[in-house]
């Protein structure tokens, strides 16, 4: 998955996220609400645009990075569960 900067200023970014399905761009926004920013995930056309996500917030950079930090966290715990589950 690639990365795009689309717009960025001291309270606001946006990224386009190229070969995302508009899955990591929903779980990005949600989680980003969770750190205390504002985001949405935006899918102008499936077949015609990249989805992208913007956030809105007191450093938009750091709180994107809180919430992709805690999706991995939680997959990390998943692939745990499931490591422990599979071995019984």
């Amino acid at each position: 998955m690639n990365l795009n900067i689309l717009e960025e200023d001291k309270e606001k970014l946006k990224l386009e996220l190229k070969g995302d399905t508009g899955t990591m761009t929903h779980l990005l926004a949600k989680r980003v609400w969770g750190e205390g920013g504002q985001a949405a995930a935006i899918r102008e056309h499936p077949f015609m645009k990249e989805p992208a996500i913007v956030v809105v917030g007191n450093n938009p950079r750091k709180l994107l990075t809180k919430a992709a930090t805690s999706i991995v966290a939680n997959c990390d715990e998943l692939k745990e569960e499931f490591r422990r589950a599979l071995s019984k």
